[in-house]
């Protein structure tokens, strides 16, 4: 990520400033705990926050700081996304009509649609066309408020279009002001060269396109998807004591259809986070919070 550029600021008349209290994960009903200080100010001096709060203690200002007036609007800090898959190429949007019929996902997985089908589009689509693909939907996240994005790739199944999700996202990172946090998750799904082979796709994984991903030096976390009809418990500790081994901090999509035994999995390597959860039990989430593992 390159340098963000610098910036001084001095936000005035703010009506109310809202804030989380604390610097790190919160569980329970901590999650609610949240500071509101009326008639704020927020000073920003070489592109960081230096003083927060009642605009009638604001400290002396540096000349010339520019000064913007928030009208008495509230000042929030920028949503962080933490679970996305902005990169990829191709839409289904008559997969929504099956969906709102009642049809399980994972009938419409094993029709040759939902992952794979997007899977197709994108290997076929040049890293310009994936990046100008996801500029468009962090254009409109921005407009959202989200300013931090954790993006996913999965949507290649093989080494170079995995590698090219990845550089696209490295691409964004560095042109536009949304911060892209990347996350290799090239066990999404079984590749139809793989049919009816999840173990032997996870370990051309394990052996090929993980050392790839982390020799191209962008991937912070490595991903898979843990279910029934795609990979096993087994394979998803495979793939990601592997990641860890090279560095790379662990998440699951764990338990979102069937309970197959992710969450246990995530606390058990004590993963950065476990994702969906749909179908996690009461002991599941207390062996993750126990783990400090994030539930997404």
């Amino acid at each position: 990520m390159t340098e963000p550029e610098v910036a001084n600021l001095f936000i005035s008349g703010i009506g109310q400033l809202a804030t989380p209290e604390g610097h790190s994960a919160r569980c329970g009903a901590d999650m609610g705990r949240i500071r509101v200080v009326p008639n704020a100010a927020v000073l920003i001096q070489e592109g960081r926050i230096t003083w927060a709060g009642p605009e009638s203690e604001a400290p002396d200002l540096p000349p010339d700081i520019p000064i913007l007036r928030a009208g008495g609007k509230t000042a929030v800090p920028g949503f962080l996304d933490s679970h996305t898959h902005f990169v990829f190429a191709g839409y289904r949007d008559d997969e929504f009509f099956w969906r709102a019929d009642g049809m399980p996902y994972m009938e419409i997985h094993t029709r040759g649609g939902g992952i794979r089908r997007t899977v197709e589009a994108t290997r076929s689509a040049s890293l310009s066309d994936l990046v100008d693909l996801g500029r468009a939907r962090l254009s409109a996240m921005l407009g959202l408020g989200v300013t931090t994005v954790e993006g996913k790739s999965g949507y290649g199944l093989d080494t170079d279009t995995e590698l090219r999700q990845m550089e696209a996202m490295r691409v964004l990172n560095s042109e536009q002001p949304v911060r892209v946090v990347s996350t290799f998750l090239g066990a999404h799904s079984i590749p139809p060269e793989y049919s009816g082979r999840p173990g032997d796709y996870m370990d051309f994984l394990i052996r090929e396109v993980l050392p790839a991903i982390k020799n191209q030096g962008i991937a912070r976390f490595c991903d898979v998807f843990c279910e029934k009809g795609v990979f096993g418990s087994e394979d998803s500790r495979r793939c990601l004591t592997a990641a860890q081994e090279l560095g790379l901090g662990a998440k699951i999509h764990a338990d979102e259809i069937e309970r197959t035994g992710g969450a246990g999995l995530a606390a058990e390597i004590r993963a950065v986070s476990a994702d969906h959860l749909l179908k996690a039990l009461p002991e599941d989430f207390r062996a993750m919070a126990d783990a400090g593992v994030v539930a997404t």
